[in-house]
């Protein structure tokens, strides 16, 4: 990850924020830094019930922090953990909030490129927020591999991401799939002993129908999943908004 996180209080919003610090290795960099800015600028536009606000970018004494609204709750990953796997209601209606999160910031040109189950809250009302808007970049700073820099999260990662090629909506698209896959099974569609054979699996390996391990998802559903994760961007959904209109359905 980016580094550790704090809970504190702003006195100019005076509200409760979280500190999110950047490693050093990360911070240095002043090109990073400036992409990172950029990013930031367009991310801090977004203003919606599913999103975590992100505020800015600080420097003291060397350090970079950045500043983003603190969200109380459960993320995901551990609210599936504990649940083992999700019921096919809530699990529809967690996936057409992130939907709705999602409209709104591709309307922004905001791409997230590390969307998982990790950095989607579910707060106390149980409504879901996806949290980290443009700081992907970031996260994975130093993970590079042989095929080059890739920025997302291997379980959750589209494969033209794990080729190195820019993301667009349709890679978040493409993480919302597998995400939906793992709350209805309680599983990730690909696992392997490291990052590149799970990158590879994305990239080659056709996932299994997800009614294999529950039978209570609905066709529907389960094409509606599996046509987020196809291969080719092309043959995926073209927006969230088109999603969140199967899961209505």
């Amino acid at each position: 990850g980016m580094g550790k996180v704090y809970r504190v209080v702003d006195k100019k919003l005076n509200e409760e924020v979280a500190l999110k610090l950047l490693k050093p290795e990360i911070a240095l960099d002043k090109k990073t830094l400036e992409r990172f800015s950029n990013e930031l600028k367009f991310a801090r536009k977004i203003v919606h019930k599913n999103v975590g606000r992100m505020y800015e970018l600080m420097e003291k004494k060397g350090t970079h922090y950045i500043i983003m609204e603190y969200v109380p709750g459960e993320d995901l990953k551990s609210f599936i953990r504990r649940a083992r796997r999700l019921d096919v209601e809530t699990a529809i209606s967690i996936g057409k909030q992130v939907c709705e999160g999602l409209v709104e910031a591709h309307k922004l040109g905001v791409v997230h490129r590390d969307l998982k189950p990790n950095n989607i809250m579910i707060d106390k009302e149980g409504n879901a927020r996806i949290m980290d808007f443009g700081i992907a970049h970031f996260h994975e700073a130093k993970e590079i591999t042989s095929a080059g820099v890739m920025i997302g999260t291997p379980k959750y990662m589209s494969p033209e991401q794990a080729e190195g090629k820019e993301a667009d909506q349709r890679s978040d698209i493409y993480s919302l799939g597998v995400i939906l896959y793992e709350m209805v099974t309680g599983r990730v569609p690909f696992e392997g002993d490291t990052s590149l054979s799970i990158v590879l699996k994305h990239k080659t390996e056709i996932p299994r129908d997800p009614r294999q391990f529950n039978v209570q998802i609905p066709k529907d559903l389960s094409r509606v999943i599996l046509r987020c994760m196809e291969k080719e961007k092309e043959k995926r959904y073209k927006s969230a908004e088109e999603i969140h209109a199967e899961l209505n359905k």
